[in-house]
């Protein structure tokens, strides 16, 4: 299932999960997805790097609150899939 280009919604589920949700909005756009990162070996994914909306190309992957969260299992956030 490719989520590239669609939108998602996060919610914090750590206190920095929800201090990113409260600044940045729940709403989010996939710029990437890969299924192991390379700051998190042996933790396969997959993994998604996201930028807050509004987003335009060219901007997000510059926005400094875009991250990379795992679909399932992140620490700071779940992520679901938009319509």
């Amino acid at each position: 299932m490719s989520l590239l280009g669609k939108k998602v919604q996060l919610t914090g589920l750590s206190q920095k999960g929800k201090n990113r949700v409260r600044e940045h909005g729940t709403q989010w756009v996939v710029l990437a997805e890969t299924l192991t990162v390379l700051f998190a070996p042996g933790e396969i994914g997959p993994w998604l790097f996201i930028a807050p909306q509004p987003w335009s190309p060219g901007i997000g992957q510059d926005n400094k609150a875009s991250r990379w969260v795992r679909v399932e299992g992140d620490k700071d956030f779940t992520v679901t899939p938009q319509e």
